[in-house]
Parts: C-alpha cells; sequence; structure tokens
C-alpha cells in the first residue's frame, strides 16, 4: 500500500524506536517487520576526482554529525579542491539567481556556505544542491566561501539506490524508512553504509538522518522529517 496520511511515516518512526506498537495487559510487543535487506553497492572514486568528494544530503548541525562541514573542514585543512554534491534543507531558501550566495541548513548551529548561485540548484526548495568542484577557503568558525574550479558532475559517485518517489511509494515504504531511522538512531557507526543504500534518494536520507538525531536528542520524539521528505509523492 502507497503512503496516504502524513502522519503515517512519524507513526511508524516512533514505534520503530522500540520494536513495538503500544501494548496493555498482557498484549506482547509486535516484532519489527521482516524486510528483504538493503543492497549495498560498493562505490569507486575514479581517477582524476578530487581529493575531498562529498555525495550525501546534509542534515546539518554539528560538525562531527554533518558530511558537509567535515568535507568543507577537510578540503580548507589540506588546501585541497573539493568535489560536492550535497542535499542541503536550506532556512533560506530564496536566493538570487546570481552573484555569490550564502546557503545554511535550517539546523540550529549548521555550517554556512558561500559560492556561486549558479552552483546551486533549487528546483525542490527548500532543498537545495551544492554542485561542482571548488577551492575552499575557512573564512569563520563554522563559515566557508567556495570558489568554483568546475561544474562538471562524476556520475561515478553517485550511490546506486532507489530514487526519492520509488522510495516513497513502494509498497513496504512506512516500515522500511522508519525502520532505517530507528537503527541509524541506534548504531551512528552504520552511517556510511547507510548512504549507500539510500543516498539515491536524497530526501528521504536526509528524513532518515534528521529523524534519527531527534530519536537521539529529543527524548525519543521522531518528529515530522520523513513526511517532508515524502511530502511531494503522498497520495491527496
Amino acid at each position: 500500500m502507497r503512503i496516504r496520511s502524513l502522519a503515517l511515516l512519524t507513526a511508524a518512526a516512533v514505534l520503530a524506536t522500540t520494536g513495538c506498537v503500544p501494548t496493555s495487559g498482557d498484549t506482547r510487543p509486535e516484532p519489527r517487520p521482516s524486510l528483504s535487506p538493503e543492497e549495498v553497492t560498493p562505490i569507486e572514486t575514479p581517477d582524476g576526482a578530487p581529493p575531498v568528494t562529498v555525495v550525501d544530503s546534509s542534515p546539518g548541525g554539528a560538525k562531527d554529525v554533518d558530511p558537509l562541514w567535515t568535507g568543507l573542514a577537510e578540503a580548507a585543512a589540506s588546501k585541497s579542491e573539493a568535489y560536492l554534491k550535497v542535499w542541503v534543507s536550506a532556512s533560506n531558501p530564496d536566493l538570487p539567481e546570481s552573484g555569490e550566495v550564502t546557503v545554511t541548513p535550517d539546523t540550529p548551529d549548521s555550517v554556512s556556505v558561500t559560492l556561486d548561485a549558479k552552483n546551486v540548484q533549487r528546483e525542490e526548495s527548500p532543498f537545495l544542491l551544492l554542485h561542482g568542484t571548488f577551492t575552499v577557503e575557512e573564512v569563520g568558525g563554522s563559515a566557508y566561501r567556495l570558489k568554483t574550479v568546475s561544474t562538471e558532475d562524476i556520475p561515478a559517485l553517485d550511490p546506486k539506490s532507489p530514487d526519492d518517489k520509488a522510495r516513497c511509494t513502494a509498497d513496504d515504504a512506512q516500515e522500511r524508512i522508519s525502520l532505517a531511522a530507528d537503527d541509524l538512531a541506534a548504531e551512528p557507526g552504520k552511517r556510511e553504509e547507510m548512504r549507500l543504500q539510500w543516498g539515491g534518494s536524497p530526501r528521504v536520507w536526509w528524513g532518515i538522518q534528521k529523524t534519527a538525531q531527534s530519536l537521539n536528542q529529543d527524548g525519543g520524539v521522531a518528529g515530522d522529517f520523513l513526511t517532508e521528505a515524502c511530502g511531494p509523492y503522498l497520495e491527496q
């Protein structure tokens, strides 16, 4: 069945954190759904790719949990070029069409990235895509300025997994997506493996990360990030 309510994914994510449904009396917890394993297709960085590559969805927040911030810090420290293909849910999605623009994730205490407006794709605003190869300069404790070296895409670096529409409209979407958020919350060290599994659906991957953070930081409250990610594909 397809997703029919904005509340369903959030409710499923809350239940997934305990692996059960609400119980009373002698009712036993319901087991986790039995789902086929997610495939993991390794990615080999092609020859000639920049030293730093970040193909990901940024959840925002602190440097140690945000791949965008971590990659920019690495590139700035090593004076290396960085290839970015990073989706950001921005606090400032309405940007000028030309000149330099500054993009900041809508999570508090996030990194700010200043770059050419031509390197920001905004067809799915407020989700913005920062894309290109850049030199990176740190201009503040959480601020970086990028200069464009190339706008060429490197498709070999893209995760080989289903896209957002396929993920959100799958028959098992509710169970599979919410359980992925639960698994990431329980085992943050699995992030890279999960990026390979989910990175082809950048909005959903963003929602999984945000939900996992919320489950760990906000007293087990899942929030509505998963339904926000799948919003364009929900049946009315």
